[in-house]
């Protein structure tokens, strides 16, 4: 990652309330340089600007920090694809355990060599579909999406996969509803613009009502 792009990921981290340090900032442009590099082979995204990844995918992922609570939790974020959010938020919260759910094969291989990669402890890699995900003893205290659908249609599908206490905390574009459906109510509600660019996102925390 040269030192532009490497600029606009600390300072954009920053405004975002995430303070990353020289070798956090490195696994991120290992995560770059391997994303790139895999995507001419496998469909990872069609995004392929190294400014465009560093703000649409790794910013953008880690505005999600701000919902999550301090300390130890286990998460699971549902739809991944190429590590969206769970990777950047691993990297910049390393006490986070991180379940990354994605079905397509090629994709899932890529999430096991970024781990792999990166040296990451407590990333594990399903194939599974949302209903078919297994939650473990206690359940997980985070459920994570950005932009995989309608609160409304997501919500009762990771209801299972919840602790007693657990949270949903999704990333919404515009086009989304935030209406949830019964049994669930909104925690909190925020809107924000990335940084560096004109996108607008609002970050969104259920829980069971």
């Amino acid at each position: 990652m040269n030192s532009d792009l490497e600029h606009i990921l600390i300072d954009g981290a920053s405004r975002l309330g995430v303070s990353l340090s020289e070798a956090q900032a490195a696994a991120f442009g290992v995560y770059l340089d391997e994303l790139l590099k895999w995507n001419r082979r496998i469909n990872l995204t069609a995004i392929t600007s190294p400014r465009e990844v560093v703000i649409k995918h790794f910013l953008d992922s880690l505005s999600i920090c701000r919902l999550i609570p301090e300390g130890p939790a286990r998460a699971v974020d549902i739809g991944t694809g190429a590590g969206f959010p769970g990777l950047p938020l691993k990297i910049a919260r390393p006490g986070l355990d991180v379940t990354l759910d994605e079905p397509n094969r090629k994709k899932a291989a890529f999430l096991r060599h970024m781990a792999r990669t990166l040296g990451l402890e407590g990333v594990s890699v399903v194939e599974d579909k949302v209903e078919d995900i297994q939650p473990g003893e206690g359940g997980f205290g985070v459920v994570l999406s950005r932009a995989f659908r309608d609160p409304a249609l997501l919500l009762p599908l990771v209801r299972p996969l919840l602790a007693e206490s657990g949270l949903v905390a999704l990333s919404l574009g515009p086009e989304n509803t935030l209406e949830p459906p019964e049994g669930w109510r909104m925690l909190s509600e925020e809107e924000i613009t990335l940084p560096y660019s004109d996108i607008g996102r609002r970050l969104v925390v259920y829980v069971p009502a």
